[in-house]
């Protein structure tokens, strides 16, 4: 065996090597003989015994002789060349002379004056092809002289069976004898032979199971690689043979073999023609610069130069394609050359009987597989490799086996020796385990080629939207009026609902059509053939157009096969339901039908229970996957959609067509923020539109590249060539072009998916009328979750059990907790129903070993909780958006105006600054902000066409001596607008960005108050009554533990303490600032702290709201100024200096005000429009019973006397560590404060410090006294102290217009009021410079109002304990220590002298003292709390 591969490789692979390197490197007759050999070389039989003593030995002989004789008579001309030169007979230059040009095309040149490589090149062809054609040969011949044991069978045809028998018993002890023996090398080149076997093997079944699909491809890769006349008879033949495939018909093998003999005498005469013409008597003849040659397509590689004929010139202007074409057609004629050897091999008869008696689609060579039956090819070759060999026992008894022969398909070798083996009994239990085995895999190979199959047959069913996609897919790359017919047929059958049956209608057309196109771009593909203007372009490279048009019809092909394979489907389940009919009239009239009632005895109840739990178990599967596929595209397919929209408008140049499609996204958008009902009402006519203006675009772009488009569109729209460009109409490249319609095009699909799919269910998920039960939720029900999931697993649970039932000892109650629902469904019952039938006892003996359910059971209890945690965190996240989203919205959209400041940005900070203390406004003003960003988008884009180009502004004439930007440089007056041109390198989406994400936050802003809605609504829920985390903490849980104390202000912190807060971020304000609009902030806070009360500031809290957002209005009216294209200046510009100008805030175009000061604003209006809203809270009954009230206690209230009735638990005796927390928070807090103050009032040295100092020795010389008055008398010192603080806040603010404006002329004439006021500017962006002096320092650590801020924050807190109740503890407990100690002393100074002394004298401990004391002042009402006093 290992000899014959080597032989076969040898002869195949070797062999033709060397002929066609003789071929290549040498063109002449001789060469040309060798050519005849190669073409000869597949026809012939592997070498063998036999083989060799006939054609095939005779041919390598001859090859021998006839490569022997070549060299031998170029030895002789050589010879004789050079002897008539010696001999002057002939000139030295005897090149290109007549009859030296015969000579030399017959194969005998010259090479006197050739360099070595071009000598070799002249003999090697002889010498190598001598010496390969007589080793292979010996070689042949050696291996096969000797006559292998198989072979010595023909001479014993007449023996019994025992001496066969024994014959192979004496060869496998000889074999293996010989194996023992064998060296190292001699394994491994057997180990070679048999990978070269087996390779060979593969080879061989490839060409002969898929030998039609093999040749289809090379007839068709042959005719595209060089278009020509010639080579249009392959494409010819290819396109017939597709077309008739995709019209479900099949070939007879002989009309097909037929073909083949043809196509290869065919190929093999263009091969011999094609290698004739690179002679040089046929370029002489025959011009290559002829148009027939190149109609042809023969065409010239080498050329001859009679300089020096012995030198091989390549035509220089030829292409890869022309190299190639030539090897695709040897690989194509040995091809079919060795097909039909193989079919040569095979008897007629055998192949007419088995196309006759075997049905089509079982046929190994008769069905016709192309490239759409991939699976077919696959399951026939596994049913030959699977399926028993043996046809039947012969004459004597013995089996006769098909043999697989060296290249072919498994069938009789009728031309070697037929092998014969015995059947041996054997054991039974090892044949049983065998058939097992074999029968375990082929269900295995079964279930592959099944699912496959499967595959294949979902993606046929599919195959309509690829032919869609293929018509769109050729017509955007090959740009013709051809091909814009695919364009608007397939958009039209994307438009329509029922594409697929329309597509599978018109598919005859869409190949017939294709068939057409191909053709004539094929004519027009070949060389030097002139383009047709919009129908037929130049092409550089043939191969790729046409490959790729190939590719499409392909597309076409299938969905006609796949059309007339239901159709025929289709009958014949008509004529089945027919003879169904037939049949029960027969068994009406009693007569028997014998073949169903065969089939019914015949298949087993158990196989039918299996399939059908099988097909229920599949289908539930799929149906639960494919209804959470489909949900999850209902609900984000829109966003897709939405995304596309980016694409089409913001990729390339901004033109006029993708502003188009910005604005109908933004009408959309905004539609959707504004009127909710209005926007689900016209959703499906928007995308009607958009499909349809997709479907325009598509046809203008698409014309406007034939010649002649721009000049017509140019007239008829009275526009220049730059307007065409900016409306999108421009000539494209390839490239460019396939980008510019792909998009559009994808973009097509996917709103037509949408709108076919996807919208009426979405319509249905967003319809906030049709409010449901909770229970029938299918979205937030998390039980509905559960019931789905144990519905899955008690279906595999249940399957297990009914095909692998458990042992005897098993029982119900051993299950998991988690799988019992299941044990009283009705799959449970009809399951235990089979188990007791008798044709399912068999079954009984497998033991359930695997444990595998109890990890599925595992599993599924852990997704469970992970679904129900994951649904709470859901929930989580969509209430805190709710919170907080709109505290997110407000302050994107003014940090956003805040650093792109302009007059169009002026009506969001408008619309939000007066919106967020009124939240009546707040939807008014996100619609307002929605519709008026879309404007502003499409202004921007507008702006970036190339016609919009207004003039830019110059104001140097004015003036040409200051500083002002204003008259410096020119600029664009669309800037104060908030329109700017952008660069070439900059992304427009980039300058969009601000505003598309201003967009998109306020869309999500309404998204999440209707999501909400929606949930509540499905729910029956209603809205919390707070806007908090925890819903379980309310005020009566603030003092049972530290957790619930965290809890309770995590939750209401802002509604305890948010007017604390908004005071201090006014003071930082202030201390950020330090301008002329902090002064107004400080003179503000002055008006609201002397109301004092909390409802009295309560009252004036939204006029103060007013005051903030008229604030922060105005001063961004400062930042954006006037109009500089005015070319007029401020009057205080050139009076004004410019540190006074920053401090007062005012315009300026040298030093413009810095709008993100206005941050600070921001952030206090925002906590001041919550405190407004807290404010309002505190009168609501249900808020108040949550979070307890915020009503200041009684002022006139005593202490001692109210704390009996004190609402709060006493902390006193601190039972808890939150209790540890209060007595440090209300006991000695005030002493910390106390030490602030004094720290306040020393680091630094002004006369205001020395305010903070006395304050702080007053309350440390009567602390103790003052914290025992009412509690009005407290406030009414403590209040002193915090208008203290503010006022010396407001003087710095006000002196700082001293310390940054007027600095340098206080340091020459007033240095002691800088040292008094400690004057230093602290803000940056103030341009001072310091005069040199020495008699007076800037005292530059001392300045600002950091430490009067800090005070004021623990002023503000203490004065929150002092309204506390459970500051009346800490008041009650001072008192009663005060009243214990002094009864304590007073007892103690009435006791006996002789007690005193007795306690003297005799030693005695306190204890003692403690208890005579206890005898002594019974009569005292606090006697259990003296031994206090006497520590």
């Amino acid at each position: 065996m290992a000899s014959q591969v080597v032989c076969g490789l040898i002869f195949r692979l070797l062999l033709p090597m060397c002929l066609s390197a003789a071929c290549l490197f040498r063109y002449n007759v001789l060469s040309f003989v060798y050519l005849i050999y190669l073409l000869l070389i597949p026809l012939f039989p592997e070498p063998t015994s036999t083989t060799m003593q006939g054609h095939t030995g005779r041919l390598l002989q001859s090859l021998c002789f006839t490569s022997m004789s070549f060299l031998l008579l170029h030895i002789i001309y050589q010879i004789t060349v050079n002897s008539l030169l010696a001999g002057n007979s002939i000139s030295s230059n005897f090149s290109c002379s007549p009859w030296e040009r015969s000579i030399r095309q017959i194969g005998f040149e010259s090479v006197i004056g050739a360099d070595a490589g071009n000598g070799i090149r002249v003999f090697i062809p002889d010498i190598g092809m001598f010496m390969a054609g007589l080793a292979i040969w010996l070689l042949c011949r050696t291996l096969v002289q000797k006559r292998p044991p198989e072979d010595m069978a023909q001479y014993n045809e007449d023996e019994d069976n025992e001496y066969l028998y024994d014959r192979e018993e004496e060869e496998l002890e000889e074999e293996e004898e010989e194996e023992v023996k064998e060296s190292t090398k001699r394994k491994i080149l057997r180990l070679v032979a048999e990978v070269a076997s087996k390779l060979k093997e593969i080879i061989g079944n490839l060409i002969t199971t898929a030998g039609k699909v093999v040749v289809t491809i090379l007839l068709g890769m042959t005719g595209i690689i060089l278009p020509s006349l010639t080579s249009f008879v392959y494409f010819s033949i290819f396109l017939f043979l597709c077309t008739w495939w995709s019209l479900c018909r099949t070939f007879n093998t002989l009309i097909f073999s037929c073909m083949c003999v043809l196509m290869a005498i065919y190929s093999a005469g263009h091969i011999i023609v094609l290698y004739l013409y690179q002679f040089q008597f046929f370029q002489e003849s025959v011009s290559p610069q002829d148009e027939y040659i190149r109609v042809f397509g023969i065409s010239p590689i080498v050329q001859s130069n009679c300089s020096c004929t012995w030198k091989l010139s390549v035509h220089s202007d030829r292409k890869w394609y022309h190299f190639v074409s030539p090897i695709m057609l040897l690989v194509l004629y040995y091809t079919l050359a060795t097909l039909i050897r193989l079919w040569l091999q095979e008897p007629i008869d055998h192949l007419m009987v088995s196309s006759a008696d075997t049905p089509a689609e079982h046929q190994l060579n008769v069905p016709f597989l192309l490239f759409g039956n991939t699976c077919a090819f696959i399951t026939e070759a596994l049913n030959v490799v699977s399926d028993d060999p043996q046809n039947g026992p012969t004459s004597n008894g013995t089996s006769l086996d098909f043999m697989a022969t060296e290249n072919g398909p498994p069938c009789l070798n009728f031309y070697s020796t037929p092998q014969y083996k015995m059947d041996q009994p054997g054991d039974s239990t090892e044949d049983s385990a065998a058939k097992e085995s074999e029968d375990e895999e082929n269900d295995i190979k079964k279930k592959g080629v099944g699912a496959m199959v499967k595959v294949f047959h979902f993606v046929m069913k599919q195959s309509y939207i690829c032919a869609l996609i293929a018509m769109m897919a050729w017509s955007i790359t090959y740009v013709s009026w051809l091909t814009f017919v695919f364009l608007m047929w397939s958009c039209i059958l994307w438009m329509v609902r029922d594409r697929r049956r329309y597509a599978m209608m018109s598919s005859p057309f869409m190949v017939a059509y294709g068939n057409l196109i191909i053709v004539l771009q094929y004519f027009w593909s070949f060389e030097r053939a002139k383009p047709v203007a919009g129908f037929f372009v130049e092409k550089e490279n043939p191969f790729h157009s046409l490959s790729s048009k190939m590719l499409c019809m392909l597309s076409f092909w299938l969905l006609l096969r796949q059309t007339l394979t239901e159709r025929q489907e289709k009958q014949k389940e008509e004529s089945a339901g027919l003879s169904d009919v037939h049949v029960e009239d027969q068994k009406k009239k009693g007569k028997p039908y014998a073949p169903t009632l065969f089939r019914l005895e015949a298949l087993s109840f158990s196989r039918i229970k299996e399939e059908e739990s099988k097909e229920e178990e599949e289908q539930d599967i799929m149906h639960v996957f494919g209804s959470m596929v489909m949900a999850v595209l209902v609900k984000y397919w829109i966003y897709i959609c939405g995304g596309m929209f980016f694409f089409v408008s913001f990729e390339g140049d901004i033109v006029m067509y993708k502003i188009i499609y910005m604005m109908m996204f933004l009408s959309c958008v905004a539609l959707y923020q504004v009127h909710f009902e209005y926007w689900r009402r016209i959703l499906k006519y928007f995308w009607m539109s958009v499909v349809i203006y997709t479907m325009l675009v598509l046809t203008v772009v698409y014309t406007f590249q034939f010649d002649g488009s721009e000049d017509f569109w140019s007239g008829m729209l009275n526009v220049k060539n730059d307007s065409l460009k900016d409306l999108g109409l421009e000539q494209f490249s390839v490239s460019t072009l396939f980008t510019r319609i792909f998009i559009p095009t994808s973009f097509l699909l996917v709103c037509i998916l949408h709108l076919h799919y996807f919208h009426d269910h979405f319509l249905q998920l967003t319809d906030l009328q049709a409010v449901i039960a909770k229970e029938q939720s299918t979205i937030y029900s998390h039980a509905k979750v559960s019931g789905r999931v144990y519905l899955i697993v008690n279906r595999w649970v249940s399957a297990r059990f009914l095909w692998h039932p458990p042992s005897s000892q098993f029982t119900f109650d051993s299950l998991p907790v988690a799988t019992r629902p299941w044990s009283g469904s009705l799959c449970l019952k009809k399951m235990l129903s089979f188990l007791g039938k008798p044709g399912f006892l068999f079954l009984l003996s497998i033991d359930l070993k695997s444990k595998w359910h109890l990890v599925v059971d595992r599993l599924t209890v852990l997704f469970l909780k992970f679904l129900e945690y994951f649904h709470k965190l859901q929930l989580f996240i969509w209430w805190l958006l709710e919170i907080h989203i709109i505290k997110i919205v407000s302050c994107y959209i003014i940090l956003v105006t805040l650093y792109e400041v302009s007059f169009l940005n002026f009506v969001f900070l408008v619309c939000w600054a007066f919106a967020l203390p009124y939240s009546q406004y707040r939807p008014l003003a996100s619609s307002i902000c929605t519709v008026w960003t879309c404007v502003i988008i499409v202004c921007k884009m507008l702006y970036q066409l190339e016609t919009i180009h207004p003039p830019p502004f110059n104001c140097s004439y004015v003036c040409t001596f200051t500083e002002s930007l204003l008259y410096k440089k020119e600029g664009d007056p669309g800037n104060w607008w908030g329109l700017k041109k952008t660069e070439p390198e900059e992304n427009l989406l980039g300058y969009l960005r601000n505003n598309l994400m201003m967009l998109a936050l306020l869309a999500f802003e309404v998204t999440i108050y209707r999501h909400q809605l929606y949930f509540r609504l499905r729910n029956k829920l209603s809205p919390p009554a707070a806007p908090i985390i925890f819903h379980d903490i309310t005020r009566q849980h603030l003092d049972m533990g530290i957790t619930y104390f965290i809890k309770y202000f995590i939750n209401y912190f802002f509604y305890k303490f948010g007017l604390e807060t908004c005071l201090l971020l006014v003071v930082n304000v202030i201390g950020q600032r330090m301008d002329f609009y902090a002064m107004l902030h400080a003179f503000a806070l002055i008006a609201v702290m002397y109301r004092r009360r909390r409802k009295a500031i309560a009252e004036i809290w939204s006029k103060y709201c007013f005051f903030l957002a008229c604030m922060l209005t105005f001063q961004y009216f400062v930042c954006i100024g006037i109009p500089p294209a005015a070319c007029k200046d401020y009057p205080w510009s050139f009076t004004t200096d410019s540190n006074v100008i920053k401090w007062l805030y005012i315009p300026d175009f040298y030093k413009k005000p810095d709008p993100l000061f206005l941050i600070y604003d921001l952030m206090l209006l925002l906590c001041a429009s919550m405190q407004r809203q807290v404010f309002e809270d505190e009168n609501k009954a249900a808020v108040r019973l949550i979070a307890g009230d915020n009503v200041e206690i009684c002022r006139d209230l005593d202490a001692a006397s109210f704390s009996v009735h004190n609402p709060v638990p006493d902390f006193i005796h601190c039972r808890s560590y939150l209790d540890m927390l209060k007595v440090i928070m209300f006991s000695y807090l005030f002493w910390f404060v106390l030490t602030i103050i004094f720290i306040t009032g020393t680091t630094r040295i002004s006369i205001f410090c020395m305010g903070y100092l006395v304050a702080c020795f007053y309350f440390l010389l009567f602390g103790g006294e003052l914290l025992l008055k009412p509690i009005k008398k407290i406030l009414h010192y403590w209040d002193f102290l915090i208008a203290y603080n503010i006022f010396v806040i407001t003087m710095k603010n006000i002196l700082s217009i001293l310390a940054c404006g007027y600095i340098n002329s206080l340091m020459e004439k007033n240095c002691w009021l800088i040292q008094l006021f400690s004057l230093s500017c602290t803000i940056k962006g103030y341009v001072i410079k310091l005069a040199s002096s020495d008699t007076c320092d800037i005292p530059k650590n001392e300045a600002g109002i950091i430490w009067d801020s800090i005070c004021f924050a623990f002023l503000l807190l203490q004065r929150r304990v002092f309204m506390s109740y459970y500051f009346l503890h800490v008041v009650a407990d001072i008192r009663a220590s005060q009243v214990l100690a002094s009864r304590c002393l007073s007892a103690h100074a009435h006791l006996p002298l002789e007690v005193k002394y007795q306690f003297v004298d005799n030693g005695g401990d306190q204890q003692n003292l403690n208890y005579e004391v206890k005898v002594e002042t019974q009569h005292d009402c606090m006697y259990a709390e003296l031994h206090v006093c006497v520590f």
